[in-house]
C-alpha cells in the first residue's frame, strides 16, 4: 500500500522462498537473516532497492513491471543472503552466541551505514565505536574482520567513487569535486585519487 507525500519509515517484508526460486534449506537455516534489526538502506543494495522503490513506484508501476521487479529484488535477496553468511562466519570467529552474533551485526551496521550517510565529514574512530555502542578497542578489529576493509578504508573508497561519478560532470571542476568530498584542498584530493587508481584526476578527465 502506498500513500503520496509519506516518508516510507520501513518495510516488513513476507518473503515466500518458493516464489523466488531460491533455495530453501540454506536460505530458512540462515538465523541472521531473521527477527534481526538494522539499517541497511545506503549501505546494502538490497536496502537500497527498496528504498527506491518505496519512493519510485505506484501501484500501477508494479502491476506493469512486477515480473522485473521480482526479479530484481530476488538477486538483491540472494546478494545479501550471500553477505550474511560471510559476515557470519566472521561473528562466529568471535562468539558463538546467536543472540549475540545478532546483537553485533547490528551495531557494526549501524556504523556502516553512517559512514555511507557522511562519507564527505570528517568521521573518526571514536564517532563510529560511540554509535556502535562497541569499545574503540575492539570496534576497529571487528569491523574489519566483518567488512573486509577499515572504517576508514570504507569512508575513501565511497569517496572515490564518487569522484569518478562527479568527474564525468564536465560543468563541476577538480576543487569543487575535492571540497564536496571532503578534502580540504585540490592537492590532497589528486593525491588521494591517483593513489587510489594509480592515474591522476585530471588525467582520468582525458
Amino acid at each position: 500500500m502506498f500513500a503520496k507525500n509519506i516518508q516510507t519509515g520501513g518495510f516488513c517484508l513476507d518473503i515466500n522462498p518458493e516464489l523466488l526460486n531460491i533455495e530453501l534449506s540454506d536460505f530458512l537455516d540462515n538465523d541472521l537473516l531473521f527477527n534481526q534489526p538494522f539499517s541497511g538502506v545506503l549501505s546494502t543494495q538490497l536496502g537500497t532497492s527498496l528504498n527506491n522503490f518505496s519512493n519510485a513506484f505506484s501501484i500501477c508501476d508494479f502491476k506493469q513491471n512486477a515480473v522485473n521487479i521480482i526479479h530484481d529484488f530476488k538477486e538483491d535477496l540472494l546478494g545479501f543472503h550471500r553477505e550474511m553468511n560471510i559476515i557470519g562466519d566472521a561473528v562466529q570467529c568471535i562468539t558463538k552466541k546467536v543472540n549475540t552474533q545478532k546483537s553485533l551485526i547490528s551495531k557494526l551496521f549501524k556504523a556502516r551505514e553512517y559512514i555511507h550517510r557522511y562519507y564527505t565529514n570528517k568521521i573518526t574512530l571514536n564517532t563510529l565505536a560511540e554509535i556502535s555502542g562497541i569499545s574503540k578497542f575492539h570496534f576497529a578489529r571487528v569491523f574489519k574482520n566483518c567488512f573486509t576493509m577499515a572504517p576508514l578504508e570504507m569512508q575513501e573508497q565511497l569517496r572515490m567513487e564518487k569522484a569518478k561519478e562527479l568527474i564525468l560532470k564536465d560543468h563541476i571542476s577538480l576543487t569543487s569535486i575535492a571540497y564536496q568530498l571532503g578534502y580540504t584542498d585540490l592537492a590532497l584530493f589528486s593525491k588521494r585519487f591517483k593513489k587510489y587508481y594509480k592515474i591522476s584526476p585530471s588525467q582520468y578527465i582525458k
